[in-house]
């Protein structure tokens, strides 16, 4: 990869500054005076424990970066989620799927996802060198790494395609990597996964934090991401086995009140990331609810989205407010600057969307009735009626999109990559408004033109 993803030596320095610049209240670390190598940094649990957490201070450490807002964001532009009052010309890149190779906003995506690959495999190699360190402690640093790893290439292969696969910190043989085909992506994420489920604890690790916090990730939440993986890939029988192994773990439940579902004490949370800077509430609170009532939402809800719901909808009555100038933005976090004494976290993976995948899963493998029993799970908690058995007429697939439409918006570009997944995004973006400049090939963004400089084994996405 180019420069901008070398760490290099000076990574774990930068990892222990930014826990100790940072007044995240599960991170108590001392900085060091002076650079610290690998020796050091693994000297024992405690050391590799805050070079491991330094890691998720970087995921948090900028707003509307990849994993702090930015899928929400910029997945929501793209999709036929949110509308744009803004005057950001790369913002708008997003919204009228005009993206260029020279636009900033989507450049950093990329670098951040490479960035924090770097993070994840030096954090990788350090533990796996670490003999001053416990085995379980290796194990479940390790699984947290290679669930980030994952993680991040799931995205990355989902905006641009195939894409470089990084698997070590050596520069002299990452700058030059080609794309690798979407496939051999996508193994590397199962692998990743497989790993993490066997070497992650089944709790949740605690740093100090609430013991309610799920701000690490655990076995489940691998298990989770692992379904969704298996959805994407056309996998039915394990993407089933996956979500099934969540839905019946007794540590998860859905919320019943839907304001309670993204506080940080949710029972829904599978993962989720806590605001890193003082009390900053999440970068989508922070983003999407105006500064004052009376002033228009820089991302509105887009009319399609909000026709999508149905009458008595109590997704729509919570999880969205309208401001004074009429238009409706969302409303998910309810706390544009954070209240301490009830906190709000980034929700990452929760439990709807597990039943949701298991719908798909089994609609699929032509379980009506399984599917349809999922589906009315989210229904009853949104105050709906549930389906009965379906007529010659009804369509379960796109009755099971329409659901994720409602119960994910605005969360983490779900709605844009499931047009793209099943071949929807022509006949859905193509038929908007507002996207007049829609192509076929704006389904995948354009890759860094400082990239294609730096790496000559790259190549561009059609279209760009």
């Amino acid at each position: 990869m180019s420069m901008p993803f070398v760490i290099r030596g000076g990574l774990f320095f930068l990892l222990f500054s930014l826990c100790c610049a940072s007044c995240h209240k599960w991170l108590q670390v001392s900085p060091p005076e002076n650079q610290l190598g690998t020796a050091t940094v693994f000297a024992n649990d405690a050391n590799a424990e805050n070079a491991l957490l330094g890691m998720y201070i970087q995921m948090m450490n900028n707003s509307r970066a990849l994993l702090n807002g930015g899928m929400s964001l910029y997945g929501g532009l793209s999709s036929d989620d949110l509308g744009c009052n803004g005057h950001n010309l790369q913002e708008y890149g997003f919204f009228r799927d005009t993206l260029s190779a020279g636009n900033s906003l989507c450049a950093g995506l990329y670098d951040t996802g490479y960035h924090l690959i770097y993070i994840a495999n030096s954090l990788l190699q350090g533990v796996q060198q670490a003999t001053q360190v416990t085995a379980a402690t290796r194990a479940q640093l390790s699984g947290e790494a290679k669930f980030a790893r994952a993680f991040l290439y799931f995205y990355l292969v989902n905006l641009y395609g195939a894409v470089p696969l990084v698997l070590s910190t050596d520069y002299t043989h990452t700058a030059t990597l080609p794309r690798s085909p979407v496939a051999a992506v996508y193994a590397q994420i199962v692998a990743d996964l497989q790993d993490a489920q066997q070497l992650l604890s089944v709790d949740y690790p605690q740093t100090g934090a609430s013991p309610a916090d799920r701000t690490r990730p655990n076995r489940a939440a691998a298990t989770a991401l692992l379904a969704r993986v298996r959805l994407y890939t056309g996998d039915w029988i394990k993407a089933d086995s996956a979500a099934t192994a969540v839905i019946s773990n007794p540590a998860y439940r859905l919320e019943m009140s839907l304001d309670s579902v993204f506080r940080g004490t949710s029972h829904e949370a599978i993962w989720q990331l806590q605001p890193v800077h003082g009390n900053n509430a999440t970068a989508e609170g922070s983003f999407f609810i105006p500064a004052a009532m009376n002033a228009p939402p820089t991302y509105p809800l887009t009319p399609s989205l909000l026709n999508s719901f149905e009458a008595g909808d109590q997704r729509r009555t919570h999880w969205t407010a309208r401001s004074a100038n009429g238009q409706t933005f969302p409303y998910k976090y309810k706390q544009r600057v954070s209240d301490p004494a009830n906190p709000e976290y980034n929700m990452v993976i929760r439990l709807s969307e597990c039943y949701l995948i298991r719908a798909e899963a089994r609609a699929m493998q032509g379980d009506t009735a399984g599917a349809l029993a999922d589906v009315n799970s989210i229904r009853q908690r949104a105050g709906l009626s549930p389906f009965g058995p379906l007529t010659t007429d009804d369509n379960l697939a796109a009755i099971i999109l329409h659901e994720r439409q409602t119960e994910l918006f605005a969360e983490w570009g779900h709605r844009w990559l499931d047009l793209k997944r099943t071949g929807q995004a022509d006949g859905i973006l193509g038929a908007d408004a507002q996207k007049p400049l829609w192509r076929s090939t704006d389904v995948l963004y354009p890759l860094p033109a400082g990239e294609l400089s730096a790496n000559p084994s790259l190549w561009q996405n059609p279209g760009y």
